[in-house]
């Protein structure tokens, strides 16, 4: 019974580890290319979702 109970709570750590992860890349890659557009003389237009699981970039110069 520890054995189970061990493995599911290594699990869903291990899960919200990746999903953590996986969110900061994501905002890390949309704030490079904000830089980059702006470095260009761009105007960023971002859209987010209700739960800012989707993401729309664009730069418009």
């Amino acid at each position: 019974m520890k054995k189970v109970r061990y493995t599911f709570i290594l699990s869903i750590a291990f899960i919200l580890l990746i999903t953590g992860v996986a969110s900061y890349m994501n905002h890390r890659a949309i704030g490079i290319s904000a830089e980059e557009c702006k470095e260009v003389g761009g105007k960023v237009n971002l859209e987010k979702d209700l739960l800012a699981i989707n993401w729309r970039f664009s730069c418009e110069k």
